[in-house]
């Protein structure tokens, strides 16, 4: 008798274990879930949209489209310097000699240049493209330099094609707003960033009259740091000094 009293003691008793623990589990496992449909970005297909982007949606924001490499003198106007203050973007990057820098949607490696200079004799300097074009220009300016200080990478729509981490800071400059696969794309860009390193997204500001861009290849401070945050960048600062753009800081873990 004792020893059947003893048996249903111990059954109901895991039984309660096993209810707590599946209470346990059903709620972290609803947790997680709420967090991550409340704050997870996601691909929308188009069936119509903006004539100046793709059929194709991120974070409710429509990608654009890419400037084509035929675009390249645009890059390189006199005036940029002047309109864009390119000068006074290099400086608000704080580089330093010896830092590894990558340049992601390099284009002409007219920045790649002015940033290198403040990054030598030691620094070295990444430049990525998905241009096939613009890939050739940057090798042609490689060769001007000692051998590794100016590396050379052709990005697809999904990765940058960089080692793992080995930048110091990875910067895009008018460049994030028209990449087909953002979200796969920073993740992968952010594995090529050591912890710690920073990553860097200059946009034409949204919204400022002033800033004479089309409106798909804008955005909104508010914007960036959303689908930053999205992947697990930490938000530092802004610096909005610039005529025409944001310069938006961020960490990786």
């Amino acid at each position: 008798m004792r020893a059947t009293q003893t048996f249903k003691n111990t059954h109901w008793l895991l039984l309660l274990v096993a209810a707590i623990f599946t209470a346990i589990t059903t709620r972290e496992a609803h947790s997680e879930s709420a967090v991550s449909t409340n704050t997870q970005c996601e691909y929308v297909t188009l069936k119509t949209g903006h004539p100046d982007g793709i059929l194709k949606q991120y974070c409710n924001r429509q990608i654009a489209k890419v400037m084509g490499w035929q675009g390249a003198s645009w890059l390189d106007r006199a005036e940029r310097e002047t309109e864009e203050r390119t000068d006074q973007l290099i400086d608000i990057l704080n580089l330093k000699p010896g830092m590894i820098v990558g340049d992601i949607g390099a284009g002409t490696g007219r920045l790649s240049m002015l940033m290198l200079d403040r990054i030598k004799p030691n620094g070295q300097m990444w430049t990525v493209d998905v241009q096939a074009e613009m890939v050739g220009r940057l090798k042609e300016i490689a060769q001007k330099y000692p051998k590794h200080q100016f590396e050379v990478k052709q990005a697809t729509a999904l990765t940058p094609n960089l080692p793992s981490a080995v930048l110091d800071m990875a910067i895009m400059v008018d460049v994030y707003h028209e990449l087909e696969f953002p979200r796969e794309f920073l993740e992968a860009l952010a594995l090529s960033v050591k912890p710690g390193g920073s990553i860097v997204f200059v946009e034409y500001r949204a919204g400022d009259p002033k800033v004479p861009i089309k409106r798909l290849h804008t955005m909104t401070v508010a914007q960036i740091k959303k689908e930053a945050s999205d992947v697990g960048l930490v938000f530092e600062k802004v610096v909005s000094d610039l005529p025409w753009q944001d310069v938006v800081f961020f960490h990786k873990p």
